[in-house]
């Protein structure tokens, strides 16, 4: 008895993570296109106001910071795509499916390489510490060294925790601590600033200043089919690229938290 072919359809549509990078930061328009080289830019005055006993002490007693300190931010280019036979691919579905490659996972690749846990990072602990006091230690640093709504940046698993703990709380679409700072729960590689990872069920927390995330247009590298085409092999590799360009204000401090002490 014959049986008849399965039916093809299209496949489910593929909806993005959440709570990540993407709705943490800012994302900004590029105002000009050589951003792709990188960017920097002068940081907000932070921290909290000094105190005089009087309002007539002579102002040159008084001490403020020497200079004013630029940031700068370089360029992160991610890409994906896709090798396979030529046979029944025309050149707009290779093109479709370079892009769609890119972006399912475009932001997961960003945040894997952000340089949070670096020389320049702020370790406030010693060891590992309950979740919660993790938090509060970043909550305090934020105050005192920026002063403006900040971004803790925790590996993904780390929301459940959290949550689990009355630590998230939603504000205009963002997962929010209790103070208001911005979760990004994203693909961070939960490594030390030597690049060892974390301990089993703990995780390394980093607070920044406000996050802005610049990026350009996907590129489709080739752009053809007839460049991508292999007359050797007979086989297309289709390729989409993007560049971005994230940046935050000075601060930069991280915490190791243990997720299973209270």
């Amino acid at each position: 008895m014959a049986v008849a072919p399965a039916l093809y359809v299209a496949a489910p549509t593929l909806t993005p993570t959440r709570f990540g990078l993407v709705s943490a930061g800012d994302l900004v328009v590029p105002e000009d296109p050589r951003f792709v080289n990188g960017i920097q830019f002068e940081s907000n005055p932070s921290g909290p106001a000094k105190l005089a006993p009087t309002e007539c002490e002579d102002p040159q007693t008084r001490t403020v910071v020497d200079g004013i300190e630029v940031i700068e931010a370089g360029p992160i280019i991610v890409y994906n795509g896709f090798t396979c036979r030529a046979v029944g691919v025309d050149e707009s579905e290779m093109l479709d499916r370079a892009r769609k490659a890119l972006t399912g996972g475009e932001w997961a690749g960003v945040e894997k390489a952000l340089p949070l846990m670096n020389a320049e990072t702020d370790i406030l602990t010693t060891g590992a510490v309950p979740l919660v006091k993790g938090i509060g230690l970043l909550e305090d640093h934020l105050t005192e060294q920026y002063g403006g709504v900040g971004v803790i940046h925790a590996p993904r698993h780390v929301a459940m925790f959290a949550a689990e703990r009355r630590q998230v709380d939603v504000d205009a679409g963002r997962k929010v601590t209790a103070l208001g700072t911005r979760w990004s729960f994203g693909n961070y590689p939960n490594t030390d600033a030597a690049g060892a990872p974390a301990a089993v069920d703990t995780a390394w927390l980093v607070a920044t200043g406000a996050v802005q995330v610049r990026r350009g247009d996907v590129k489709q590298r080739p752009a053809s089919f007839a460049e991508a085409f292999n007359y050797a092999t007979n086989e297309i590799q289709a390729i989409a690229e993007r560049t971005y360009v994230v940046s935050w204000e000075a601060v930069q401090a991280a915490v190791l938290v243990n997720l299973t002490s209270s």
